[in-house]
């Protein structure tokens, strides 16, 4: 695999980072994934103007890497050859000289771009086979979601807990309010309306988020970005999960809860599926 470094294209196995780099001393550093299908580049300018947002939070330079982004996941592409991708691009605010948590001098940004095969999503293979199974944890992560950080222990942790059953996805909720998955957007359909938690609620601006849900309103599905209860939720006739490369996958279980079963062509998730 070819991978792009603060100026380079290489081999993956010749890339070098100092161990100095702040994303390895402090996590500080922010990312972002783009999906690449049938060659082109997906939804590229909300991924660059959120990325640019996540730069301009953390006080981390615009380089000139992001100004020409474009251009590098093209040759990228062309190096790594799928025909669908995923491109995830890291940029930490640099490299120290010695290990300190304030920055003394302006330093140069590490960028970093990787790829890889992007899988199709398994739910427009088969859409009848079985969703994935969830479970519900308090959400003890800092109070920025809305940056997509590189620091994600906080939503690694819970997935990784050898001490509890294993599950595709970890919802997050927060004084009985559901927020969001470790990776990925939540939505639901109670009552004849879909509904997803608002992005006041401390939540990452999912970029397929955002275009389901303009979606979804030009093809008259009824779609609310409010507080959902955790009473809500767990009534809820289908609960689906969105992000970049999984697009839109539906949840079958929950915890011990597993959802009511639902006729394909009656699924609301199924119709969402088929806007992307």
């Amino acid at each position: 695999m070819w991978v792009y470094l603060n100026g380079q294209i290489l081999k993956e196995d010749e890339a070098r980072i100092s161990p100095l780099d702040r994303g390895f001393t402090f996590g500080d550093g922010v990312y972002e994934v783009i999906p690449c299908y049938n060659n082109r580049l997906f939804l590229f300018e909300e991924h660059l103007k959120r990325l640019k947002a996540s730069l301009e939070l953390t006080f981390i330079p615009l380089t000139d890497e992001i100004k020409n982004l474009d251009k590098i996941l093209l040759e990228l592409q062309k190096k790594n050859k799928f025909l669908n991708q995923s491109f995830y691009i890291q940029v930490t605010r640099g490299v120290d000289e010695v290990r300190a948590h304030a920055v003394e001098k302006k330093m140069q940004p590490t960028v970093l771009v990787t790829s890889q095969e992007l899988q199709k999503n398994p739910y427009r293979i088969d859409p009848n086979q079985e969703g994935i199974k969830v479970r519900l944890e308090e959400d003890i992560r800092w109070h920025r979601c809305d940056i997509k950080t590189i620091a994600l222990l906080g939503n690694t942790l819970p997935i990784n807990n050898p001490n509890k059953p294993k599950v595709d996805e970890i919802i997050f909720h927060k004084d009985g309010i559901i927020n969001e998955g470790s990776k990925s957007n939540v939505f639901i359909f109670h009552k004849g309306k879909v509904l997803t938690p608002s992005l006041d609620q401390n939540i990452l601006p999912g970029i397929t988020r955002g275009y389901l849900i303009k979606e979804m309103r030009n093809n008259g599905i009824d779609v609310h970005e409010i507080e959902i209860s955790m009473e809500k939720f767990l009534a809820a006739e289908e609960v689906w999960m969105t992000s970049s490369t999984k697009e839109v996958q539906p949840v079958s279980k929950i915890d011990e809860y597993t959802l009511p079963s639902k006729n394909l062509e009656d699924s609301i998730w199924y119709k969402v599926l088929k806007l992307i």
